[in-house]
């Protein structure tokens, strides 16, 4: 999209906000969302979360919407707040009326965040610290990339982990996850290890948002794998990630995160 049609779609999302801020009911017990309005809000929010995303890569609208909203569902209800749709319609006027003075905004700032995080690679890991570690120093000091590990970020203002993960993984081009047998599980009269939930979690996020071809997996040797991630590129490791460092640079290549040397 170009920056008129941008500005044009937000313009819409503010006219549906400011109706269903209309449609509120005023009762004698408190004001409440209307009838309908509450999944149409919930898929407002997300959409916009990823228009901002994509226009601009990491941006504060995105993230005052997310605080926004968690925030107006804080209740015994879960139920969207009079004043959560109030702030977020005026995150979107806001947004609107900076755009359209600054127009060349949109397109500049996503070029300059797509050039930038070309070389940011998530690392996600479990337990085994020394795995996380390996894998970051051959990232930065073979490949000359950045590796991103959620641990090492500061919170920037994120409330959550959730929302920290997030606001990182999205500065990313690329994932490399280090499944370790951190997690017995026992299913029935089965025993096996497997990683641990969040790295599960994060991969997944990673598959959904650029696709298999934007992940891989390195899985240690006595890791059980969900069969989920059959079609993503795995690389099977007995003791040290540093005994798949071709084939991992070969794959960087062909994924377009690393130049060919």
């Amino acid at each position: 999209m170009d920056a008129e049609q941008i500005t044009a779609e937000i313009k819409r999302y503010e006219t549906e906000l400011a109706g269903i801020l209309s449609r509120f009911n005023h009762i004698r017990e408190g004001i409440y969302i209307g009838r309908g309005d509450d999944p149409i809000f919930r898929q407002y929010v997300r959409e916009l979360i990823d228009l901002f995303n994509d226009v601009l890569g990491t941006n504060s609208y995105s993230h005052q919407i997310i605080g926004e909203f968690n925030e107006g569902i804080s209740n015994f209800l879960r139920s969207p707040s009079y004043k959560s749709v109030e702030n977020i319609l005026s995150i979107v006027r806001a947004a609107q009326t900076r755009f359209k003075r600054n127009p060349e905004i949109l397109v500049r700032r996503k070029a300059e965040e797509t050039l930038r995080h070309k070389e940011n690679i998530f690392v996600i890991h479990g337990r085994d610290e020394a795995k996380w570690r390996e894998l970051k120093d051959i990232l930065k000091s073979e490949f000359r990339l950045n590796p991103i590990v959620l641990l090492e970020q500061p919170d920037a203002g994120c409330k959550t982990v959730i929302e920290k993960f997030e606001h990182y993984a999205q500065t990313c081009s690329y994932a490399i996850a280090v499944f370790t047998p951190d997690d017995e599980v026992t299913s029935d009269e089965d025993t096996y290890l497997q990683a641990r939930p969040n790295v599960i979690y994060e991969l997944g996020w990673f598959c959904g948002r650029l696709g298999r071809s934007g992940a891989m997996l390195l899985l240690k040797e006595g890791t059980s794998l969900f069969s989920d991630f059959g079609d993503i590129i795995k690389k099977r490791f007995a003791q040290n990630i540093s005994e798949k460092v071709i084939e991992i640079k070969k794959d960087l290549i062909a994924a377009g995160v690393l130049d060919e040397i």
